[in-house]
């Protein structure tokens, strides 16, 4: 668990399938077992590098039927992996995943622990003394006597095992006229458009034109992406009711969560970033997971600890117009742009349901009143019911409810957990940027 994103571990209460008409019935206690639960306090100690914060747990008496249980806070690791008998596992949605050394690397890039843009990499320093560097140069006033030097003076470049000097991978990102041709990184931006709300994919896809293709240099690359994709939002879509759709997306909505895949997506994962048209949405991916102490339930609500391309975010902000300010601005941007459209807010999507990227769903739709009511509920109390849900909006018909919840679901908007009993009217929903992610339907 802390090696994926944290979660809290609850001993002494049996699992939800064993769920009974009195939900006490599934409470044991950890009373029952009382060696067990020394057995896991002495396990725990056997962690590399060690968990001690969460030992012991936090006991909490359960007065109805005379019995406690204990929770165990397991925080999200922010530098390392943790392992145990010299194994490292992650969690996955129901089971747990034991990472092969090549997994092992591609999983430490694509959290943050290891920074790919600061790897050195084979390329001529000729091909980075563009007019991108000269105005990068201009605007910091570095001096030097070549391009070598002063990259080498500014972290963008230093010696490798033989004392060469040579560039890191952000110089080349930030530079070079085609960074993706010089380097075994892939480091483009593909847009798609396509008719409907799915893709399809057959002899007949649902692409609309050609798949567009941005590369250059970082500059360059975010401000193309925003023109290109704005431009298709603006021009709207013809659906196959002959109407056109008109995306009430905010311009800087999109620019932002364009910014924010370039600036911190993994440059290890040999692929692009992904921007997905669809009539009802604008899809937008990156390689990588959420670096640090960032979750989808606290990005934006919480500064990172760090950057997963620290040099690269150091030197991007010293360009004359920067695409961003390095103030943590960009997510709290995006959700407050959505919020005073009136949309839906932007909903993250990652691991475990995105094996090793992080995807922002900016819906193009006015928010229900219906929806706010029930938002502001799950605000304070994390589950809802059929029942409960007419109660808080006002909605009379159990009927048309059940249609609201189910389209938010199918938005990824709540989650959806039906009882093991199949009871329908037990059925409760939550909140999908939660950090825990089980017993979805």
């Amino acid at each position: 668990m802390t090696n994926s994103d944290g979660g809290t571990v609850i001993l002494g209460v049996d699992d939800p399938s064993k769920t009974t008409s009195n939900p006490y019935n599934r409470i044991f206690g950890i009373e029952e077992n009382p060696s067990n639960f020394d057995l896991l306090g002495r396990e725990l100690t056997r962690i590399i590098p060690p968990l001690g914060a969460i030992w012991p747990p936090q006991i909490i008496p359960v007065p109805e039927v005379n019995k406690k249980i204990a929770l165990i806070l397991v925080p999200k690791s922010v530098d390392n992996f943790h392992s145990i008998n010299n194994h490292v596992y992650i969690r996955q949605q129901r089971s747990n995943k034991l990472l092969t050394a090549h997994e092992l690397i591609k999983f430490a890039y694509a959290k943050g622990f290891q920074k790919a843009d600061k790897e050195l990499v084979e390329v001529d320093f000729s091909l980075l003394k563009t007019s991108y560097y000269e105005e990068w140069k201009d605007a910091r006033k570095v001096t030097g006597n070549s391009i070598e030097e002063v990259l080498e003076k500014t972290g963008l470049a230093r010696k490798n095992e033989n004392g060469q000097v040579k560039p890191t991978r952000a110089a080349v990102l930030l530079f070079a006229e085609y960074p993706s041709d010089l380097m075994d990184s892939k480091c483009t931006i593909r847009v798609f458009q396509y008719s409907g709300k799915l893709e399809t994919i057959g002899e007949t896809p649902n692409l609309i034109g050609t798949p567009k293709t941005i590369s250059g240099p970082i500059i360059k690359l975010i401000k193309e992406a925003h023109e290109y994709v704005l431009t298709l939002l603006r021009s709207g879509i013809k659906i196959p009711s002959g109407f056109m759709t008109k995306y009430q997306v905010p311009e800087r909505a999109v620019k932002e969560a364009i910014t924010n895949a370039v600036i911190h997506r993994d440059y290890y994962i040999k692929r692009d970033i992904e921007v997905k048209i669809f009539e009802d949405r604008v899809e937008i991916e990156n390689p990588g997971l959420f670096p640090y102490n960032i979750t989808s339930t606290n990005i934006g609500h919480i500064r990172s600890d760090g950057y997963r391309n620290d040099l690269l975010v150091k030197h991007l902000r010293e360009f004359p117009s920067p695409p961003n300010l390095d103030q943590n601005e960009g997510v709290r941007a995006i959700r407050v742009e959505m919020k005073d459209s009136n949309l839906y807010p932007p909903i993250y999507w990652t691991y475990p349901h995105l094996s090793d990227s992080v995807r922002i769903i900016l819906l193009n739709e006015k928010v229900a009143s219906e929806w706010e009511k029930i938002n502001h509920f799950l605000k304070k109390d994390k589950y809802i019911t059929n029942e409960i849900a007419r109660e808080v909006t006002g909605v009379l018909q159990r009927d048309k409810m059940t249609q609201l919840l189910k389209k938010w679901v199918d938005k990824g908007l709540l989650i959806q957990i039906k009882p093991p009993t199949g009871f329908v009217k037990a059925t409760k929903y939550r909140l999908s940027d939660t950090s825990e992610i089980s017993q979805q339907a």
